[in-house]
Parts: structure tokens; sequence; C-alpha cells
């Protein structure tokens, strides 16, 4: 073809029918129709897919948080039993027999009932012995370890010493004590439910 020449395009024939109409391969007009609809059913899919991930995110971030916030309150609950069980063994390893009251009050604070009641028993019976005995003592805690027993309870172990004099020993004389006390959590309140040497 030269310069001069005018380009030709031939288009193909296009099918009629009897009536003169342009036809149309049915097949032709299906795949058209179908190439139409797989756009709006991938879009479906995806946000299907996309729902799907962002519940199953927030489930997860949701049961995750919710674990975490148990730790902390496990995690606190198990410091303030410790701090209560510290508390109350330096209080009952520390006495004076010229104020054997103050000693009384001291463990009968944080008690549970059932405790105080134990202390209000043998209070005639120890506070004489103190007084004839001339006992003065001095606790000091060294360690503790937080078990937790169930049902808002905590078992904790005190590793501690105690520093006492008496009239038959005017030198002090530091002694271990392994101790266990139960810490018991009621609503708000923390309560010492049982303390006395660990077995």
């Amino acid at each position: 073809m030269t310069d001069n020449e005018s380009a030709t395009v031939t288009a193909a024939p296009v099918e009629k029918d009897e009536e003169g109409k342009s036809s149309v391969d049915p097949a032709v007009t299906e795949c058209a129709q179908q190439g139409r609809r797989r756009p709006a059913t991938t879009l479906a899919l995806v946000a299907a897919v996309a729902t799907a991930v962002a519940l199953t995110a927030a489930w997860f971030w949701h049961s995750t948080a919710t674990d975490l916030d148990a730790l902390r309150q496990q995690n606190a609950d198990s410091a303030r039993a410790a701090e209560l069980a510290r508390d109350y063994t330096l209080r009952s390893l520390t006495y004076d027999h010229r104020d054997v009251e103050a000693f009384f009050d001291a463990v009968r604070r944080d008690a549970s009932d059932q405790l105080a009641q134990r202390y209000n028993e043998i209070h005639d019976t120890l506070s004489s012995i103190m007084t004839e005995a001339q006992v003065v003592a001095t606790g000091e805690v060294v360690a503790t370890a937080v078990e937790p027993a169930g049902n808002d309870q905590y078992t904790v172990t005190v590793f501690a010493k105690q520093r006492t004099q008496n009239i038959q020993n005017p030198e002090p004389v530091t002694a271990p004590n392994l101790l266990s006390v139960t810490v018991a959590k009621q609503g708000d309140t923390w309560k010492v439910a049982d303390y006395g040497p660990r077995g």
C-alpha cells in the first residue's frame, strides 16, 4: 500500500435472520453478562471476608483484654494478701509484757471473727505467761510467698525471725519462724482467717 492509497478496513459480516435483523450469537451475549456479574460477586466475597476478619480480630482483642484485666486483678489481690500477711505476722511476733493488751488489740485487728475468738479464749492464759516470764519480742519478716487457694482465699507462707528475751534469757535470742497465714477477701475488705506455724 502506498501513501496515496487509502486504508480500507473490512468489517466481519454480521449474520442476519430471515427478516433482515442482525443476529448475535447467544454464547457471546452470555459471556458478556457473566463478565459484568463477576466484579459484583468478587466485591461481595471480599466484603464478607473483611467482615469475618474484623469480627475475629474484635473477639480476640476482647478476649485478650479480659484475660489481661483478670491477670492484673489477680496480681493485685496477691500483693494485697502478701501485704496483710506480712503486717499481721509482724504484729503477732511483736509484744511486750508491760503492755499485753496492745498485743491482743493488734492480733484481733484484721482478724476474722473465728480467729479473733481464738485469741479471746487464750487471753488470760497467754497474758499470765507473758507477764510472769517478762517476755519482750520483736518480729521481722524476711520473705513471703502467695498461693491462691480459691474462693477469694490466699495461703501466704511467711518466713520470719523473732528476737526474744525474758527473765530466764535476758540476752536477746533470734529464732527463725515459718508461718502459714490464710487471707480471705470479703468484698472490699481483707481478713486473716487463720494463722499459725506451717506444718
